[in-house]
């Protein structure tokens, strides 16, 4: 029997312009379709309530790319300010929605190994640990992706812009439930990266 999670919805985070790639790596070729559709693929298996992807940087270019999906985009105008600018306006997405989603998780588009699986997994997690957020483990640290439950949004949101979501992971003293997850230890930040992700394609 299908196992029934509390509603919640996902932020994807694909704002950033890949300088050090030189390419826009969200639409990078992977898995028979890009890095940005991988996630979104994934967290469609998740069977999240609703999936926000936040874009920035070459926003018309992504938007279009995004046409086949079935997402809400929300472009953040302020993306070059970083990563935080970025979860506080999915945050305003998700808090706007008039719908039952108890939770949001935060995702990357640029950690190709992380699976549906390992979200289900997150997700059973955080409802049956009964603490207000459940986080990857990876390099013995906290991290992305990982649900925060309402209570802990006011935390994300006051996040200043340029820092990720590892900070209230690691340093607001918010209790947490760990997963161990090393594949989310890969991201795509250079060619050198996008190699080696490649040379792994069977």
């Amino acid at each position: 029997m299908k196992r029934e999670f509390t509603p919640a919805d996902a932020i994807i985070l694909a704002a950033g312009a890949s300088t050090r790639m030189g390419d826009l790596k969200q639409l990078l070729p992977y898995n028979g379709t890009t890095l940005l559709g991988n996630a979104v693929y994934q967290a469609q298996e998740a069977s999240f309530e609703r999936i926000i992807v936040v874009i920035g940087a070459d926003a018309d270019r992504v938007r279009e790319y995004l046409g086949q999906w079935a997402v809400e985009i929300v472009e953040n105008s302020n993306w070059q300010a970083g990563m935080g600018s970025s979860i506080r306006a999915g945050l305003e997405c998700f808090k706007a929605a008039a719908n039952s989603s108890a939770a949001v998780a935060i995702l990357l588009a640029d950690q190709p190994y992380v699976r549906a699986g390992h979200l289900l997994a997150l997700r059973k997690l955080l409802d049956d640990s009964g603490l207000p957020a459940a986080a990857a483990e990876y390099d013995g640290q906290p991290g992305v992706p990982a649900l925060f439950c309402r209570e802990a949004l006011p935390l994300l949101a006051g996040l200043p812009p340029d820092a990720g979501a590892r900070r209230v992971l690691r340093d607001s003293g918010l209790r947490i439930a760990r997963y161990p997850l090393e594949e989310a230890a890969t991201d795509i930040d250079t060619p050198a990266d996008f190699a080696a992700l490649e040379s792994m394609r069977p």
